[in-house]
């Protein structure tokens, strides 16, 4: 095993995110938006009835080369955030959030580009 595997298995283990899902519990759910149609902020994902969102990975794509988008919980926890004047995606893999028992994950933007589209994906787990 390389030094990089190593340090990469010590990382997940302090993050406490193992690469592994023995119930296959996890979920995932992605989406685009055309910020042309959809008013920011909008609400990208939604637990079940008196559960909670795990969050266990963000990824954000944006075509627009100006301004910022967020994702996270309606109580202001961020998940993640593009600059897109600096760059155009965004994937967190390990990213670990649990959010309040009915609390939604929405997404939020200013200063995009004129008609510009995000891409989104975010693995998750109820609980």
């Amino acid at each position: 095993m390389s030094f990089w595997q190593h340090f990469q298995k010590v990382i997940d283990i302090l993050s406490g995110v193992l690469n592994v899902d023995t119930l296959s519990s996890e979920s995932a759910a992605s989406g685009e938006i055309d910020t042309s149609e959809v008013s920011s902020p909008c609400t990208i994902l939604m637990p079940a009835p008196d559960k909670r969102l795990d969050t266990r990975g963000v990824y954000l794509y944006s075509d627009s080369t100006s301004g910022e988008i967020e994702a996270k919980f309606a109580s202001g926890s961020l998940l993640a955030k593009l600059y897109c004047s600096k760059q155009t995606m965004v994937s967190l893999d390990k990213v670990r959030f649990t959010g309040t028992v009915d609390e939604v994950i929405v997404m939020s933007w200013t200063g995009l580009s004129t008609g510009a589209k995000i891409y989104w994906v975010v693995r998750y787990k109820e609980i």
